[in-house]
């Protein structure tokens, strides 16, 4: 795994999800990145996955503290490194994303940013039910008045920390999965 800071003796599923995009998208231009390096990831997530009637679910640190967040972004990095829809770990974790679909005051833009990737990528019910209720919960969130008009305000801890622009990023990145404006949101 990766950490925030190098040569932590551990890593965490938030860095590897960053990495894990980052890989692939050099890969996707054509630069190598070694089959390693995936495979070592996969290891990462392999200890952080939960177990029986956890399957399908991630922690950021370890198995036994599984989040949605993180639960997204790890099955989107296991899309990215092969896994197919009908893995039980990506069928698992889209019903639990599907029992934590967006809504205003449930979740954050860093979780509904991983799990719209991911369900973008599932395609079929799973894309409908989370892209409806993804979509429903930004235009019904965005501000429509003042000088603030077309942001979005922070909501929680993490997008109070990143503050205003952070938050409109990763909301808009959402709403754009549509087009597929980068090769990275393509269907695999």
């Amino acid at each position: 795994g990766w950490r925030y800071v190098p040569r932590a003796p551990d890593g965490d599923t938030s860095v590897l999800g960053w990495q894990i995009m980052a890989l692939k998208s050099a890969q996707m231009a054509g630069l190598n990145v070694p089959a390693t390096v995936f495979t070592k990831a996969e290891k990462w997530l392999n200890t952080v996955a939960g177990q029986g009637d956890n399957h399908g679910r991630f922690g950021y640190a370890s198995r036994g503290d599984l989040k949605p967040a993180m639960t997204a972004e790890a099955l989107l990095c296991l899309e990215y490194m092969g896994a197919k829809r009908s893995d039980t770990r990506l069928q698992k974790g889209a019903a639990h994303l599907l029992a934590n679909l967006p809504a205003k005051g449930k979740g954050n833009s860093y979780y509904w940013y991983y799990g719209t990737q991911f369900m973008y990528h599932m395609q079929g019910e799973h894309w409908k039910k989370w892209e409806a209720a993804m979509r429903t919960t930004l235009l019904g969130t965005q501000r429509t008045d003042g000088p603030m008009a077309g942001s979005w305000d922070p909501t929680d801890q993490f997008e109070t920390s990143g503050g205003r622009v952070y938050t409109t990023s990763l909301r808009v990145l959402m709403l754009e999965v549509y087009y597929r404006h980068l090769p990275l949101y393509q269907p695999l």
